[in-house]
């Protein structure tokens, strides 16, 4: 089918009764979860849709059946690239402009999101301030993660999910070409700084994070944390290398099992328990970038953690500061927690891969 007309409406919610059930529990679980990252051996649509169902207390994230359910109610986006939409999508959505999404403008602390070019991309594919959402990609990785940051960074008042499994676990109506014309909605930022950290926030707290501060996680390969001599995930744009003071390392493909997030239970001894992180502390994350800490970002607030900020400015603004004493870079290791996990499709610079 190759044309198809807009439609609105999607959810996300949160507490700290949910990291007590997780934590009990160790169990709320991602049903059917296969013993094989990502691998798949099932046979049906409806097989296939079961694998990604959400069980447990768990926020943000949300199985097939629930978009099946909230269909005709929920404003669906699409965070893939425009080839990939144009292929094949769910019936109805709308592709996420997303280069429009990520921008970011100065300010006297530095680099923040832009409020309003986010809004006004939102805007420009029919998401009023309102509207419940639910973002699919290939995955549940970052390009979808990111998408729902920026509508909390905008302030957006309706609900927000990512649907679990992505494209591949929907059996319901799909929808191929170019959607043509897509009607428009007004949307008005009301920024929201307590998703974010700027540079400067950050500078007057170096050396109370994950010490009677903040917590603070690094998001990036264990090699770009520790500057590791002669690593290509070093990146050349940065004058210096490291971390910022305190910070623990946690890669965030950690959060990923193939298309699925990672079971919840998992997920809390990983960043509770070999992290060292306290749920009811401001938690910052960052990266090189502004679009990979976002799915940290989310996963920490799906399994309960209260006040979780980004760093949108990310590691290469800190390390090209000019004022190196007020902005440190260490290479020392405080916390290297070692992390399994595989993204599938197109939401990663790699393949999927069934092994994870």
């Amino acid at each position: 089918m190759a044309d198809e007309t807009p439609e609105a409406d999607g959810d996300g919610s949160g507490d700290a009764t949910r990291r007590g059930l997780l934590r009990a529990a160790a169990g709320a679980t991602v049903a059917g979860a296969a013993s094989t990252a990502g691998c798949l051996s099932v046979s049906t649509p409806a097989n296939v849709a079961a694998e990604y169902e959400v069980t447990g207390n768990v926020a943000h994230f949300v199985g097939p059946s629930w978009l099946a359910e909230h269909r005709d109610d929920a404003v669906v986006l699409d965070a893939r690239n425009a080839e990939r939409f144009r292929e094949e999508r769910i019936y109805g959505a709308r592709r996420v402009p997303f280069d429009a999404i990520t921008s970011r403008r100065g300010t006297e602390d530095r680099a923040v999101p832009d409020a309003d070019a986010i809004a006004a991309a939102f805007g420009s594919i029919g998401v009023a301030p309102d509207d419940d959402v639910l973002v699919y990609g290939a995955s549940v990785g970052s390009r979808v993660t990111r998408t729902a940051f920026a509508l909390a960074a905008v302030g957006h008042r309706g609900d927000i999910k990512a649907l679990n499994g992505g494209l591949d676990g929907w059996n319901g109506r799909l929808g191929t070409g170019s959607r043509g014309d897509v009607s428009t909605a007004t949307y008005d930022a009301d920024p929201a700084p307590s998703t974010w950290a700027t540079r400067e926030w950050l500078a007057e707290r170096v050396g109370s994070f994950n010490d009677g501060g903040p917590g603070l996680v690094d998001v990036r390969v264990p090699e770009a944390y520790l500057a590791a001599a002669g690593s290509d995930a070093l990146n050349d744009d940065h004058e210096r290398h490291g971390h910022l003071p305190g910070a623990i390392d946690v890669h965030w493909v950690g959060n990923v099992s193939g298309r699925r997030m990672v079971d919840p239970g998992r997920l809390v001894q990983l960043y509770e328990g070999e992290g060292g992180l306290d749920p009811s502390d401001t938690v910052v994350v960052y990266g090189d970038d502004n679009v990979d800490p976002t799915s940290t970002w989310l996963t920490l607030r799906a399994i309960g953690f209260d006040d979780v900020r980004v760093y949108d400015g990310g590691f290469g603004e800190w390390a090209n500061a000019e004022d190196r004493g007020r902005h440190p870079v260490e290479t020392a290791t405080n916390v290297v927690v070692e992390t399994k996990g595989s993204v599938g499709g197109d939401d990663s610079s790699g393949d999927f891969s069934c092994t994870g």
